[in-house]
């Protein structure tokens, strides 16, 4: 599925030179702006394996993003956002009759990426397109255990990077009006651990 994907997208980019005409009902060239919202799936093998430790595991969340791009021709932009994924959980809680326990573990990521899109212009406005970029970006991991609410376990860490992302979707623009959805592949790794972010996500956005 991921090597589908950057392929897709990286098609998408290479073939768009040989398109470069003007489509109607699609501007030219230009700023946008525009905001996404979707849902947001976390893997990393650590967090998964809580699941066999008797956590229960929520590895998607709401996520939101803010994007602006200039639109050099119908083929080619440049884009930038910021990306939020939301909030990751794993909670656990035993007892035996005497004693309670219970703990928790919360993962969350934010970043600004930049990317190139190449768009493929079908009919009346449509279009594919597909993205490759780099993101720099923030997390933030923490994890907590208490025994008879006495905190017994408080570990807290933060790691940055900067990574690859790629994604692909279709757009539609009608009356400079701009609305897309796409998936996008955010592989992130930082300190020998691989975290990997899936994003679907519905925009709206203005072509100026």
């Amino acid at each position: 599925m991921k090597r589908l994907i950057a392929t897709a997208a990286l098609a998408t980019l290479v073939a768009t030179p040989a398109f470069a005409q003007s489509y109607p009902g699609l501007p030219d060239e230009g700023f946008y702006l525009g905001t996404a919202i979707g849902q947001a799936k976390f893997k990393n093998d650590d967090f998964l394996s809580l699941g066999n430790d008797g956590f229960n595991v929520d590895r998607k969340d709401t996520a939101f993003k803010l994007f602006a791009g200039y639109q050099f021709n119908p083929n080619f932009a440049v884009e930038a956002n910021y990306v939020n994924f939301g909030d990751f959980e794993a909670n656990a809680f035993a007892t035996d009759g005497l004693n309670v326990a219970s703990g928790s573990v919360k993962a969350s990521a934010d970043g600004f990426g930049f990317a190139l899109v190449g768009r493929l212009p079908i009919d009346a406005g449509f279009s594919v397109f597909g993205k490759l970029g780099l993101i720099a970006w923030d997390g933030d991991i923490s994890g907590n255990a208490t025994m008879n609410g006495t905190t017994v376990v408080d570990i807290r860490q933060s790691d940055d990077d900067i990574d690859p992302f790629y994604g692909i979707g279709v757009e539609y623009v009608v009356n400079q009006v701009m609305v897309r959805a796409e998936f996008e592949r955010y592989d992130l790794s930082s300190s020998g651990e691989d975290y990997e972010i899936d994003l679907i996500s519905a925009s709206i956005g203005y072509r100026f």
